[in-house]
């Protein structure tokens, strides 16, 4: 055997409980349930052929990152904020994002901007193809180019622990509004233009506005 040959690692499978874990994220995110829908233990072992066990495990999860309420002796609930909640979450995006997009184009620049056009390009794909559920997802990981070009670990801790996944699961309930992907494409195309420019005080300005809180968020959420 050579010394100098290169040898793959095997990947291992991934277990049942991150595969529940994986799949009821999804079903949260995607909008499967509705917010404040108490989930039985029984129908979703049944839903995904498994055992309890796996779905006790990943409610844990789920809970700390903000998609499930678990309830003593009430059960597990699909988190259901209210309107202050949302204006709050709204704000510690703006407190984290506008941030990070300072860090990020003072430290990474190069990274920012690549990865801002490529997640661009899939978005503009996906409208014209009205692939809404796909548009949704690239939403999400824009937003998280930005949080990891800043290069700052707490910071991207936070994100990921209480803004990515709640948002995310809320942004496909404020889809149902006709005119959101248009806004928002149109939002996200001028804060990138601002990138490539170099302008940070627009960028700045531009993703303050594009994440705060907008009326038909909170009409969306009480239809």
């Amino acid at each position: 055997m050579s010394k100098n040959q290169v040898f793959e690692k095997i990947e291992m499978p991934k277990s049942v409980s991150d595969l529940v874990l994986e799949q009821l994220r999804k079903d949260i995110l995607e909008s499967r349930f509705e917010l404040g829908e108490k989930l039985s233990e029984q129908r979703l072992a049944e839903m995904y052929g498994v055992t309890k066990a796996p779905i006790r495990a990943c409610y844990i999860r789920l809970e700390s990152e903000g998609l499930l309420e678990i309830k003593p002796r009430a059960g597990a609930y699909v988190f259901n904020p209210s309107d202050q909640q949302v204006t709050a979450l709204c704000e510690l995006r703006v407190a984290l994002e506008v941030e990070a997009i300072a860090l990020a184009m003072e430290r990474n620049y190069e990274v920012l901007k690549s990865g801002l056009m490529r997640v661009q390009k899939g978005m503009l794909d996906c409208l014209g193809k009205a692939q809404l559920h796909r548009y949704q997802q690239l939403d999400a990981e824009l937003h998280l180019v930005i949080i990891e070009s800043a290069d700052s670990a707490y910071l991207h801790e936070t994100y990921c622990n209480k803004v990515d996944s709640r948002f995310a699961a809320l942004r496909n309930r404020f889809s149902r509004d006709s005119c959101f992907e248009e806004t928002s494409m149109n939002e996200h195309n001028a804060l990138i233009d601002s990138i490539l420019h170099r302008d940070l005080a627009k960028a700045q300005s531009l993703l303050r506005a594009h994440i705060s809180p907008k009326p038909y968020y909170f009409t969306a959420l009480n239809v």
